[in-house]
């Protein structure tokens, strides 16, 4: 294996270290990676190339035998603006670290689209939350953790229970997760319909209890994310 790697990814995660040092971790079309750049955060270093939700090109030190790499160059491809206000910035990093769960190898080039997508529409959508709940789905769709659409019980469904099927509110296994009225087609309409059509569909649809849904899914089926109280506040009134 090579040690000199270039790789392209969106930074979803930065910490300072000491001596100026900074931990980034990237999403890509090959999957995640963590990476150290060397005295980036230093006068005349590369701290500005290297910021959140940045979309970089780069190459990296892979030393045999650890997982963190090295970043030794980056040029920056591109950047969103506005993820910066707490709303944006909020959906913004809930995707990014949604992302970073599910972007195995093998699930990366089916998720990368998405979540690309999905920071492109929270940048530029006038109401961000759809975009997040859009790209949510889908991404737990591309991840192989698509809820099934068909009702388990044979009643109109109403909730979704944390193991990934759809009931009717009295057939629910508890706890279960309201999706609102209409919200089972609704979320039919963003897994399966393009992107395009699903928004507008949304953009006409009682989309908190998708969500509440959204949120509540991924906490079961992955974990809490960091992020997650962020977004309840910004959308859903810290419920």
């Amino acid at each position: 294996m090579e040690r000199y790697r270039t790789h392209e990814g969106v930074i979803v995660g930065r910490r300072p270290l000491p001596g100026g040092d900074v931990l980034l971790r990237f999403v890509g079309p090959e999957g995640a990676l963590d990476a150290v750049a060397r005295k980036a955060q230093r006068p005349g270093g590369r701290s500005g190339r290297l910021m959140l939700f940045h979309h970089v090109r780069f190459q990296a030190y892979h030393k045999p035998d650890r997982d963190l790499a090295t970043l030794t160059q980056a040029e920056l491809v591109g950047r969103l603006e506005r993820l910066s206000e707490p709303g944006r910035y909020a959906a913004a990093a809930y995707l990014g670290e949604l992302a970073y769960r599910l972007a195995a190898p093998e699930v990366a080039p089916a998720l990368w689209p998405v979540f690309t997508s999905g920071l492109r529409g929270v940048a530029r959508h006038g109401e961000p939350a759809l975009p997040l709940v859009w790209a949510g789905w889908r991404m737990l769709a591309a991840g192989g953790l698509e809820p099934g659409l068909e009702s388990r019980c044979g009643h109109p469904p109403a909730r979704l229970e944390l193991e990934g099927a759809l009931a009717c509110s009295a057939c629910a296994r508890s706890p279960a997760l309201p999706l609102g009225a209409g919200g089972a087609e609704v979320l039919a309409v963003l897994l399966r319909r393009p992107g395009r059509e699903a928004m507008t569909r949304l953009e006409t649809a009682a989309w908190r209890p998708l969500l509440a849904a959204l949120l509540g899914y991924v906490a079961y089926q992955l974990e809490p994310l960091r992020s997650e109280a962020a977004v309840r506040q910004a959308f859903l009134n810290g419920a």
